[in-house]
């Protein structure tokens, strides 16, 4: 930020350092900090959300698949608690995508983005965080094309790269898992303790216990129950935040008021390195160089996190492509819409929001204190909680698939004991209720350490982003060899390291955690991890390429009977089909995305009144048809369902026609290349 006169200190009389509050606000006379160590409520308030309202929330859960279970005779088995059935429908999909790519993060981070850059931060942290949902959604028909019987993505590694190729991947994969539950808790303490002051690390460890109780108890159709539910409250209350901020406001009230708000601000203290110092204009160095390290990170997130491809997996072949497409779509809302409301507010409210704060996730937190008081303190701390358990409990599956499928099952096989499938769900909710207790301890050691959630969401595409390449190919590369995957992964890994320290080391102060946190850096580590790992993969695949015909990937064992697991030659022709469909469909948007609607906004330059006011129409309408189409689509999907449990089961849901396990699997090739042989 440029040097500024603050006028406000000499208007009260301030000695000590005051933070902003530029429009002379009195309740914010001589303020350092919004929050300044004082809670907006009781702690009461933060053990009965974070636990009673937790722990509530798990039993419910656990009541609705119960009774489903019971209502619709459905078995408990390792096919259900791990993939759900493999019979998940387009709306709870994309429900279920939105809440697991919803992450404490996504709700503060973006309005961080929004504080410190202006407009040109909500969309790309939109952008840049939608494009990997619509490519995935690529790789989630090939799964159903490719490897129908598949659990985890490293089922598919093992059966086309062999042991050492699974072995690399699996540090990767949980690497993911880690930084991703980090991330909730630092983002999930930090709000819950400056608004009720509940000791951060005392939250670390209450956060996940209901998320324990419904995902050791449900399995995956669990959680993906929760998620709708999370869905539904996080959407709706974005929606009540947005019209207090452009609709009901005293202060602000209209996108007009705010624009002036804005551009006064700007005059005061202008943005460094945005156009003419606005906050309303895209022309903004530090915004892009945001945007491509979100890219570029997040391609890691998704691509190398078993809970999207569990997601995958869990949905019956058409939804697998539709979901991921309407999922993205409606994602993109959340953090597009939230920080376009709540993030600008806090600058056009000049709230007295410190660096520190901002970068811990707190500006949310303060803009609904002000607006709402206790209330939108209650109901931001709700949303959070709605974020937290959500992913939380899809990073507890995805860690407890992992862990059954791809550590125990090969453990048992090499020493030659039998897997059943009774044995693989036992495990499983062992390390769920394992990984959700370590949770905790990642959480007091981040805070201990000192990094923020803003470094470490930048941060997370510099360790794994490395793996993304390797990971895609094996799912759509037939001639992408395990001895390229590896060479991407660890070669690529070196090099984001290696360019991400040294750049670092060339500035004042050396390797600390300030340096290595700086965007520009960020953006060398996290290009260098996912472009030098895609070279090397592909160099070394054209010189030693595999020539897999898919045979070993379809080949991958199921423990129980799973009727939707194989693929009749009707469900293959649609998937084909669908390919057609997602290719044109992804392409397309990610186009428009990340490259024409950016562009589009350059003329603009510094966005005028009726741009700006239609750039936020735009957005609210973004976020209420997401918020419709995210309530209402699961519920019409499921109504036979629902009307069966409502009955008592007295009226029955129609099934289709149930595959058995003698369906035709296309086998019109040979076996495919290893690493390594067993």
């Amino acid at each position: 930020m440029a040097d500024f006169v603050n006028r406000s200190v000499e208007e009260f009389g301030c000695t000590g350092p005051v933070t902003r509050n530029f429009f002379l606000e009195e309740q914010y006379a001589c303020r350092s900090s919004f929050f300044g160590g004082d809670a907006q409520l009781s702690s009461a308030v933060g053990y009965v959300i974070v636990l009673a309202f937790g722990l509530s929330f798990g039993f419910a859960t656990v009541g609705l698949v119960f009774i489903e279970r019971k209502v619709l005779n459905r078995p408990m088995n390792s096919e259900f608690f791990n993939t759900a059935g493999r019979s998940v429908k387009t709306g709870l999909t994309a429900s279920v995508l939105v809440s697991q790519w919803t992450w404490a993060a996504t709700l503060l981070q973006s309005s961080n983005v929004a504080f410190k850059y202006g407009v040109s931060g909500p969309f790309w942290y939109a952008s840049g965080a939608t494009l990997q949902i619509i490519i995935f959604a690529l790789l989630a028909v090939q799964v159903k094309r490719r490897a129908p019987t598949a659990h985890t993505f490293l089922e598919i590694i093992q059966a086309r790269w062999g042991t050492l190729a699974h072995t690399v991947f699996l540090f990767f994969a949980f690497a993911t898992n880690i930084i991703v539950t980090s991330m909730l808790i630092l983002g999930g303490s930090a709000v819950v303790n400056a608004l009720t002051g509940v000791e951060t690390n005392l939250a670390s460890f209450l956060i996940p216990l209901g998320v324990i109780l419904y995902t050791i108890a449900g399995g995956l159709k669990a959680t993906f129950v929760a998620s709708y539910f999370n869905t539904a409250v996080i959407l709706i209350a974005l929606c009540i935040f947005v019209f207090q901020v452009y609709v009901t406001d005293n202060t602000l009230g209209s996108p007009s008021a705010v624009y002036d708000r804005l551009q006064a601000t700007s005059v005061i203290q202008p943005v460094v390195d945005n156009k003419g110092g606005s906050y309303l204009t895209m022309f903004s160095k530090n915004g892009l160089l945001f945007g491509l390290s979100n890219i570029c990170g997040n391609f890691g997130t998704v691509f190398v996190d078993q809970s999207y491809w569990q997601s995958a997996i869990a949905a019956t072949p058409q939804a697998a492509w539709k979901g991921y497409i309407l999922g993205g779509l409606s994602w993109f809302a959340i953090p597009f819409t939230l920080a376009t409301s709540l993030g600008l507010a806090s600058i056009a409210l000049s709230l007295p929001i410190t660096l520190d704060e901002s970068n811990s996730g707190l500006v949310p937190p303060a803009v609904a204190t002000h607006l709402m008081g206790n209330g939108g303190s209650v109901l931001i701390l709700i949303m959070l909680f709605m974020a937290v358990t959500s992913t939380g409990a899809a990073e507890q599956i995805a860690v407890s698939s992992l862990v059954a499928y791809d550590v125990y099952a090969p453990l048992m096989r090499r020493m030659g004991k039998p897997v059943t499938g009774a044995s693989v769900v036992l495990v499983s909710r062992i390390a769920i209720v394992a990984f959700g207790l370590l949770t905790g301890v990642l959480g007091i050691a981040l805070n201990a350490i000192g990094v923020s959630l803003g470094w470490v969401y930048l941060g997370m595409g510099v360790i794994i982003g490395s793996a993304v390449a390797p990971v895609a190919f094996a799912i759509s590369w037939s001639k992408c060899s395990g001895t390229g995957a590896i060479a991407g992964a660890i070669g690529g890994l070196a090099l984001a390291i290696a360019s991400w320290l040294g750049y670092a080391s060339s500035f004042e102060g050396g390797i600390n955690i300030a340096n290595t946190g700086r965007d520009e850096v960020m953006v060398v580590g996290n290009l260098v991890a996912i472009l030098s790992s895609a070279a090397i993969c592909v160099v070394v695949s054209l010189i030693k390429p595999d020539n897999t015909d898919w045979l070993s990937t379809k080949s991958i064992a199921l423990l129980d009977v799973d009727v939707n697991a194989e693929l009749t030659p009707e469900a293959e022709a649609e998937i084909d089909n669908a390919m057609k469909q997602i290719t044109a469909w992804g392409v397309g948007l990610a186009l428009i995305l990340v490259v024409a609607w950016p562009l589009l906004t350059l003329p603009a330059g510094v966005f005028s009144k009726g741009y700006f006011t239609f750039w936020v129409i735009l957005s609210i309408v973004w976020g209420l048809m997401a918020t419709l189409s995210m309530v209402l689509l699961p519920v019409w999907e499921s109504r036979a369902t629902i009307l069966a449990i409502l009955s008592g089961g007295y009226i029955t849901p129609s099934m289709p026609s149930a595959k058995t396990m003698d369906d035709p699997v296309d086998e019109s090739d040979g076996a495919s290349s290893r690493v390594d042989e067993e």
